[in-house]
């Protein structure tokens, strides 16, 4: 699970702080909005070695911005 915050949104991208499980030092993603591209920019913390929190993220924000949706706090949970 991952709680997402929005850090910045403009009209080409947004970024969003990440915290794995909610807690910890945050990492950030980016989603490029006219490129159609979300990568972590810093890995969190506590984020596994994979990076597969910071991943989720990304996909999490690429999917908001493709619903044009761009909130300002969310959770992004998987089982």
């Amino acid at each position: 699970m991952n709680t997402l915050k929005l850090k910045i949104a403009t009209p080409d991208y947004v970024i969003y702080f990440y915290y794995p499980d909610g807690k910890g030092e945050p990492g950030e993603v980016r989603m490029d909005i006219n490129v159609g591209n979300a990568f972590v920019l810093t890995q969190a913390s506590n984020d596994n070695s994979a990076g597969h929190y910071g991943f989720k993220a990304a996909n999490a924000v690429k999917e908001c911005v493709a619903d044009n949706n761009i909130p300002l706090e969310f959770t992004n949970a998987w089982h």
